[in-house]
């Protein structure tokens, strides 16, 4: 039985012209040797497996041929070619610095420079990993860098260049390498099949170069697994279930159902995703890249960015079409928001879960944030709009029955706040109405509306915040009249009771505390009732007067009071 060689070591490039992705550096290379303008040194950089040490060991063999083609091949044929490809050359030497890192392993190759080439024209001296050198072999090795024999040449190589000395890097001529494209790899694959003849789906292929992340070392090993799994018939379906990879039809799907607002459906994927074996996480993190190629997908300068297949660069470019670009921009938001979220979450399921609920309900929101005079405000789009914003919903606050006899009709409804940022958000532009005085859009604001919810605690936290920040402004009049306990919330209504008609003229006075607990809530359309209380008067009557209802009841007696105030800069401190 013969022995079985990996792919990558079989169909490792013996030519520059076999050399996958890396035209750029092997037509410079082969340049430099018809022109004779060989530097003396080269440092080859870049990610594993793209090629760095077999260029490096071409360019050595092609130096030394001795029937070199006219483009700077070499032959392959010839005695050096020959005695390099046996593994038995005297002029080509290679160290791998992973292991022999020492000042004596450097000294070892300097000693070795000293000696001229045995039947070749030059001594070529490979130093795979590089960067692995210590601080002292580096020293070791500047000055036989700098200025070796003219017989001498040092090709190094490296996958983490930041760590070479500067001294080093300033010797040599260096040279990137790119990470090799999907489609260079595929077509590499293609012709090993066509040789070994093996029976293959180009899209699978295409797969495998696509998990291999640039490096045509890893695709090949990724392929010689799945034609041993598959009894050397490499389709799409084995490839997938052999790397246990999340099929992109789930995401193609994902997206459908988010259009169609099936949250049921988007829950019933995930279970099925998990009793598959994938983490929740791996189909947040794989949605978010779907968003992100269909944003590259909506433009054809941008499409050819897609590292995949004509088909499946197909699909995006016809499920793109049926979105917009304010829907994938706002779906990238929310998707990438449960991703960060993630990474502290103790419960990953749920909190993918969340996320899909909000993206289901994301078109709604969209409607009803940009086109508010076309959408009437219903419990279920009121719903929507707040499960699709990252707004908490809650349940519905109790409250006594307002049902006087003139009570308007509600009203269309502004959109909540939100994220979104196309078009303009719409409490930015409220907050712009404010600024520029009443408008048609602000009446509305002043009806009660039923169908609001606000949540008791989240209304405390903003008195409690509207508060202070009137203590910090020394307004500590109004700040005083703001009691917790006299506070009260109806839907939409904020209902603050004051204990006499001094307080209340006072308390309406102050315009902005309406416009901070709106923002502070999230409810643009919050409208203030202060109300005289009976029984606070009373008690009131039965105690003490404060120094500030003292005040107030004599400017109530003698207006004047206040201009004297004002005339002579009176401070008041109580």
């Amino acid at each position: 039985m013969e022995a079985f060689v990996v792919s990558a070591r079989k169909y490792r490039p013996s030519t520059f012209e076999s050399v996958v992705g890396q035209s750029h550096i092997t037509n410079t290379l082969k340049n430099a040797i018809n022109l004779g303008q060989l530097a003396h040194a080269f440092l080859f950089s870049g990610p594993r497996g793209v090629g760095k040490t077999t260029c490096a060991r071409i360019l050595a063999k092609a130096i030394n041929c001795n029937q070199r083609a006219e483009d700077g091949e070499p032959c392959n044929t010839c005695d050096s070619c020959a005695s390099f490809n046996e593994a038995r050359s005297l002029n080509i030497h290679e160290l791998d610095a992973a292991s022999n890192n020492s000042v004596d392993d450097i000294r070892k190759i300097i000693d070795q420079v000293r000696f001229a080439p045995t039947g070749g024209k030059k001594s070529v001296f490979i130093i795979d990993e590089v960067h692995m050198l210590s601080q002292s072999a580096f020293n070791a090795f500047l000055k036989t860098l700098e200025e070796p024999p003219a017989h001498a040449i040092f090709i190094l190589a490296t996958t983490e260049k930041h760590k070479i000395l500067p001294t080093i890097l300033s010797r040599v001529q260096k040279f990137d390498f790119r990470r090799i494209k999907v489609d260079d790899i595929a077509e590499h694959l293609k012709r090993i099949c066509e040789k070994e003849d093996i029976a293959y789906e180009f899209e699978a292929l295409q797969l495998i170069g696509l998990k291999a992340d640039g490096a045509l070392r890893d695709a090949l090993s990724i392929f010689d697994q799945i034609v041993s799994y598959s009894n050397r018939k490499v389709t799409y379906a084995v490839v997938v279930d052999n790397l246990h990879l999340l099929d992109h039809e789930y995401f193609f799907k994902a997206v459908d159902m988010i259009l169609a607002s099936d949250h049921e459906g988007l829950l019933l994927m995930l279970h099925e995703i998990v009793d598959l074996g994938f983490d929740p996480k791996e189909f947040m993190v794989g949605l978010l890249e779907h968003f992100r190629n269909l944003l590259v997908a909506q433009t054809p300068k941008t499409v050819v960015m897609l590292e995949t297949s004509d088909n499946v660069r197909n699909r995006y470019l016809s499920q793109v079409a049926s979105t917009t670009g304010n829907f994938l921009l706002n779906a990238f938001h929310l998707a990438s928001d449960t991703e960060l979220k993630l990474k502290g979450s103790n419960n990953p399921r749920l909190t993918v879960e969340l996320g899909l609920m909000k993206l289901a309900y994301l078109n709604q929101a969209i409607d009803l944030a940009t086109s508010p005079e076309k959408k009437k405000l219903t419990p279920e789009t009121n719903k929507a709009e707040k499960l699709a914003s990252g707004t908490t919903l809650s349940a519905n606050v109790p409250s006594p029955p307002h049902t006087p006899a003139d009570n308007p009709q509600p009203k269309e409804k502004v959109a909540v706040k939100g994220f979104f940022s196309l078009p303009k958000s719409l409490d930015q532009v409220t907050l712009d109405k404010t600024k520029e005085g009443k408008s048609a859009e602000e009446e509305e604001l002043m009806a009660y509306d039923p169908t609001v919810t606000v949540d008791p605690g989240a209304f405390i936290e903003a008195l409690d915040a509207l508060v202070d920040k009137l203590g910090s402004e020394k307004n500590l009049r109004v700040a005083t009249l703001l009691r917790k306990d006299a506070a009260g919330l109806d839907h939409n209504k904020w209902i603050q009771k004051v204990n006499s008609e001094i307080s209340r003229r006072m308390l309406a006075e102050e315009k902005e505390i309406v416009n901070f607990m709106r923002e502070k809530l999230n409810v643009p359309n919050l409208i203030l009732e202060i109300v005289v209380e009976e029984d606070m008067v009373v008690q009131r009557e039965l105690r003490s007067y404060s120094n500030q209802e003292k005040l107030d009841l004599m400017l109530q007696k003698n207006p004047n009071l206040r201009d004297f105030i004002s005339k002579f800069d009176a401070l008041l401190n109580y």
